[in-house]
């Protein structure tokens, strides 16, 4: 199995790079913020890889780190998450900083990769918090306030806890918290 690849950058274009190795130029796709970090042509450029077949044609998918390599590949064993999409995620975030909005359940911030959009978002923050064994931080007080205000209108923990983990985010006001919450549980309510 190929896990790294190095030569000589034959050519660059959005995505892709063409990489001559031995008698051969690779294609090889790449996360678009990888692009600006390339050399220029015909210098020296190693890249860890991983190898996709898709609808019965091999692709090499390229990083500049072991560490995306291997997010990349943990990302595809989350059901409906492609490699084009997996891609799309590393070229948006570095894996430190994708592992945390995971934690923090950011969907606003992973919204904002091409082809997420927020309920995809959420979907996936609950399901690859599992999946790559990310631990969600320690409650922080404000949590812990915004809880507290939710049980003091009536909510149950099992009620007021799931719909505040949805939609916390540290920094925002109070009461922002909770008005996202109680949208949140009243549409749970019509159901």
């Amino acid at each position: 199995m190929l896990a790294q690849v190095e030569g000589l950058l034959e050519r660059k274009e959005p995505g892709r790079v063409f990489l001559k190795s031995g008698p051969f130029v690779l294609e090889i796709l790449v996360p678009f913020s990888v692009m600006d970090r390339l050399p220029a042509r015909g210098k020296r450029c190693v890249l860890y890889v991983s190898f996709r077949i898709r609808n019965e044609i091999p692709e090499l998918y390229g990083f500049l780190t072991p560490e995306a390599r291997d997010l990349f590949e943990r990302l595809q064993q989350v059901s409906r998450l492609g490699p084009r999409l997996a891609l799309n995620i590393l070229g948006v975030f570095e894996p430190e900083e994708f592992l945390e909005i995971v934690a923090q359940n950011d969907v606003q911030r992973l919204a904002r990769v091409p082809g997420i959009g927020p309920r995809r978002a959420e979907r996936l923050c609950v399901e690859l918090r599992s999946r790559l064994g990310v631990k969600k931080p320690p409650v922080s007080p404000l949590f812990e306030e915004a809880l507290s205000a939710l049980l003091n209108l009536g909510f149950s923990p099992e009620e007021a806890r799931p719909a505040l983990e949805k939609t916390f985010q540290e920094g925002k006001d109070l009461s922002e918290i909770v008005k996202e919450a109680l949208k949140r549980l009243s549409v749970k309510d019509e159901h």
